[in-house]
């Protein structure tokens, strides 16, 4: 189903861009560099993005703005070549770095910037290790497999010591959390778990175990440290994005929405990872297809937005999000929908609470709607396989405006169910389910109450069987 997302989309990328509050000033001296031309730019979520550019005047580069500041994060300088070096944003604004085009990381000198200056030492030593690393794949025809598998484990071992060193001496740099971002969570030892019948309970010890690492898997990540939403992708963003998408992607809702909760209470106090957690979740959720994660949505907004905390909203929009949310609510999972009466072809009423089989299908349509005339008609052929065995009734809803048109399309389909014409009924049904596409198809029980929806056409007949079962919970 289409949703408009211009209102979010817009304010997404208000908040997260570079604020207008007061002035940076960073100085580049490269000395012997042709380049007529120098980007400045940062990282944000999967994607990296200009910021600034300044022009060679005898190898220097000046980037500022009288009006504007920059958030912590780790940063570029690009030539129109690709070659590029990163730099740190921490509290200092206005620092100056001034090296050779000959080696830009190994002459490096920094001016004003405590941050800088330690970062491109951790550079330096660092480089070394990349060097001594290309020594010995150049050596690597020459020497044993164990030989060079001793030197490459020896390196590494080198270059871990040397990243903990930094980390233990410089703990609040934005290196460090970056070195501990990086780190997999290491998942304890749990005591066996075994059923009545003395066998190990393998599929409990398995969700004890997963328990634990979706309660922990931001552990060594600093939620408190905005800089690290400025940061390559590999370092916040793709275990931000494994997370939702994949960890999350089969739990249910109320895990779901808990687990939210559970961690944006530890960004609370941030200038900007509050902000982005509780935005960019809300975010996630209202585009989902899944049938089930509009409720932690609704959630969000009822959470998050009724309440008055997304601060960053201005009134009106924060009104469409919440009215929006309020109208989502009324088609949330088990929710029973109010009995609906309206008119087949010939003028007779009649209302979805009639029907007194153990599943309905109510579906909203539209005779000129591409999508539905492809998904109605695998609906008609699960109906005419299934009616009996699964003991299904159909109420489908006309949402189009020429009723003619409407009769004739239902006749050349051959649609043998109860078709009714959705301009006339006992309630604004548009609203109620907010209907702004279609087709829209709810699976219901006998009392009337949704226990399906957003399942394709194809998926209904396995959906049902598995309800059915009790294989589905909610």
């Amino acid at each position: 189903m289409r949703r408009s997302k211009l209102i979010f989309l817009l304010f997404y990328v208000m908040f997260f861009s570079f604020q207008a509050r007061s002035q940076y000033s960073i100085k580049l001296e490269i000395k012997g560099n042709k380049d007529s031309v120098m980007y400045m730019g940062y990282y944000f979520k999967n994607s990296t993005y200009a910021l600034d550019t300044a022009y060679n005047n005898n190898g220097k580069f000046i980037f500022e703005k009288k009006d504007k500041t920059l958030d912590d994060g780790l940063y570029f300088f690009s030539t129109k070549d690709g070659k590029y070096i990163e730099f740190i944003v921490q509290n200092n604004q206005k620092f100056s770095l001034k090296t050779d085009e000959k080696n830009w990381i190994e002459n490096m000198r920094i001016k004003n910037s405590k941050e800088n200056q330690l970062y491109f030492e951790y550079l330096k030593e660092n480089d070394k290790n990349v060097k001594e690393l290309k020594k010995i794949n150049n050596q690597k025809n020459s020497l044993t497999d164990s030989i060079y598998q001793q030197k490459l484990s020896f390196l590494r071992s080198k270059n871990d010591s040397l990243k903990e060193e930094f980390i233990n001496k410089n703990p609040d740099h934005l290196l460090s959390k970056m070195f501990l971002a990086t780190k997999g969570i290491k998942i304890p030892n749990f005591p066996t778990i075994y059923k009545n019948d003395s066998i190990v309970d393998s599929a409990s010890m398995q969700r004890e175990r997963f328990d634990y690492y979706v309660h922990h898997y931001f552990d060594n990540i600093d939620l408190k440290c905005d800089g690290l939403l400025h940061t390559p992708k590999e370092v916040f963003f793709n275990q931000y994005n494994n997370y939702w998408e994949e960890l999350m992607k089969y739990e249910i809702k109320d895990s779901i929405f808990s687990l939210a909760q559970y961690w944006i209470e530890k960004t609370r106090g941030t200038k900007i990872m509050f902000r982005f957690f509780v935005h960019d979740i809300t975010e996630r959720y209202l585009k989902s297809q899944y049938m089930g994660h509009d409720e932690v949505y609704i959630n969000m907004i009822n959470r998050y937005y009724a309440t008055g905390e997304a601060t960053w909203m201005p009134p009106t929009a924060l009104d469409k999000e919440v009215e929006r949310a309020r109208l989502w609510s009324n088609s949330m999972l088990l929710k029973t929908i109010p009995d609906l009466v309206c008119p087949d072809s010939n003028g007779v009423f009649h209302n979805l609470y009639s029907l007194k089989s153990k599943y309905k299908i109510l579906i909203f349509w539209s005779y000129d709607c591409g999508h539905c005339i492809k998904e109605v008609p695998k609906i008609y052929e699960f109906y005419k396989k299934y009616k009996d065995s699964l003991d299904v009734e159909v109420m489908a809803v006309n949402s189009g405006v020429d009723v003619q048109q409407w009769k004739e399309k239902v006749s050349f389909l051959k649609l043998d169910w109860l078709n009714v014409n959705g301009l006339i009924a006992n309630y604004d049904w548009k609203d109620y389910f907010d209907v702004e596409t279609t087709p829209v198809v709810f699976i219901l029980d006998k009392d009337n109450r949704i226990v399906g929806k957003k399942i394709p056409a194809d998926n209904i007949e396995e959906y049902i069987k598995l309800y059915d079962e009790g294989k589905i919970k909610f």
